[in-house]
């Protein structure tokens, strides 16, 4: 995967999720049926609590029952729609994190990279080139270079060892110019 195509994919997974909160959440708000959301003052409870007969301690208790069940169902009601709003993007996201780390950017173009930029020919001689390529690319003979400790790739401090490396590469640069 190249640079352009991992941006061109997490604008298009970002701009979905984007739609979809907009437009699933309109519809979620636009939809709420009449009465789904109440809370104490609403004029359907008031009516309900209005059919509680007894004591005072019975009205009170049925009151009481109607809120809860009330904010209970109010509160469902709203999560639901709000998880529906949210999980969807949530989900792609953590698709995307995942995908991407699975597909790393293939530093093809290092290969191609001018020669000015340094940086690239450091990273392409310690993540492109194999050890021998690497060797040779930077005019080190086959018997100089190090054994490896690890399996993998040589550092570039490995096969040319020097004591500001960086430094030095960015001064062979500029001085050509």
């Amino acid at each position: 995967m190249t640079r352009a195509e991992q941006n061109r994919l997490r604008w298009l997974v970002s701009g979905g999720a984007m739609l979809w909160m907009v437009l699933v959440g309109w519809l979620m708000v636009a939809t709420l049926p009449e009465g789904a959301v109440e809370n104490h003052s609403s004029s359907s409870l008031q009516t309900r609590m209005s059919d509680c007969t007894g004591s005072f301690r019975d009205r009170y208790q049925c009151k009481e029952e109607l809120i809860v069940k009330s904010g209970q169902l109010s509160f469902y009601t709203v999560a639901t729609r709000f998880l529906l709003v949210m999980v969807p993007p949530l989900i792609a996201s953590f698709w995307l994190s995942s995908y991407v780390r699975r597909h790393p950017i293939v530093f093809e173009e290092l290969r191609h990279a001018s020669s000015d930029d340094w940086k690239s020919r450091a990273v392409m001689h310690t993540t492109v080139q194999s050890p021998e390529e690497a060797a040779e690319a930077l005019h080190v003979s086959m018997d100089d270079l190090p054994p490896r400790h690890e399996k993998g790739h040589h550092l570039i401090d490995d096969i040319a060892p020097m004591d500001d490396w960086k430094t030095r590469a960015q001064h062979n640069v500029r001085g050509k110019k």
